[in-house]
């Protein structure tokens, strides 16, 4: 399993819950794989941006190097035999920002959350024919970890933080790991996925001008969801059903999950929340 430098610490006994619906559930199970998305298909549009900082820094060099050629070039100037150094013919900004998106299509990742099981999460997270109607795995960090230690993962919670000020990122990794503080409710834990191989050659074939050689064709574009083989009924400890579930929808899980693996059926347990698991006190 790959590793993250700046993870931050979190307890290994934190239970980690993942809500889904029930076909995500039953291919899970039935595949035998945990699907991880690719990160330019998630909501939030800022995923791998980087703080203002970095983007500031960043014209600091991009000025150095103008002025760098201003000098070259006047010193070609007035030597009729020296080359002239090349041109750059696009914004350094605007071929900056074409490399980071281009990165977030060749990341994936699962996302699962360190928060506690809250009523507003199920209506937030599923819609299984009706608002709030899903399933959700249940886990420890320990747990997840040990599972997909065969791969090349990145399991880390992820940092939230304001982007208009501190410092800027020092890791490739960091636009991945990070969100902004608008989103500290989630309280996510990212198993990440990142082709660098893809992300060199997509970006070199999108910036490209064709002064050092023909600029190559991009390489075939990731697809939107990939899956990693991964046993969930070793990884989890509760296959938990939302308290917005109807009887006949509980009954559906039920059969289904005991039909592609009767002893993940076993791990069915309804919400805490759901008038069918506790009687109300009235």
């Amino acid at each position: 399993m790959a590793t993250y430098p700046d993870r931050p610490d979190l307890d290994p006994a934190t239970p980690l819950w993942r809500y889904i619906s029930l076909g995500h559930l039953e291919r899970t199970l039935r595949d035998g794989v945990l699907s991880l998305t690719r990160v330019d298909h998630f909501k939030d549009p800022f995923e791998g941006s980087v703080p203002a900082k970095q983007i500031d820094d960043q014209w600091v060099i991009f000025r150095g190097s103008q002025v760098t050629q201003m000098m070259m070039e006047s010193i070609a100037a007035h030597h009729p035999g020296m080359a002239h150094p090349p041109r750059l013919t696009r914004d350094p900004g605007e071929l900056m920002a074409i490399r980071r998106r281009a990165a977030t299509r060749s990341a994936h990742a699962s996302c699962w959350t360190a928060a506690q099981e809250t009523e507003p999460r199920w209506r937030l997270y599923c819609n299984d024919d009706a608002p709030g109607q899903g399933v959700a795995l249940l886990t420890t960090l320990e747990a997840l970890e040990a599972s997909v230690a065969g791969h090349d993962f990145i399991v880390s919670p992820i940092t939230y933080r304001h982007y208009h000020d501190g410092p800027a990122f020092t890791n490739d990794l960091a636009p991945f790991l990070h969100k902004r503080m608008g989103f500290k409710d989630e309280e996510e834990v990212r198993l990440l996925s990142y082709n660098f191989e893809h992300q060199t050659k997509l970006a070199y074939a999108l910036t490209a001008d064709g002064t050092f050689g023909p600029i190559p064709p991009p390489p075939p574009e990731l697809p939107a969801h990939i899956g990693r083989t991964w046993s969930a009924p070793t990884a989890i400890r509760a296959i938990m059903v939302s308290p917005y579930a109807t009887a006949e929808y509980e009954q559906r899980v039920r059969a289904s999950v005991a039909a592609i693996d009767p002893a993940a059926a076993t791990l069915i347990d309804l919400s805490r929340f759901s008038e069918r698991s506790s009687d109300p006190l009235f």
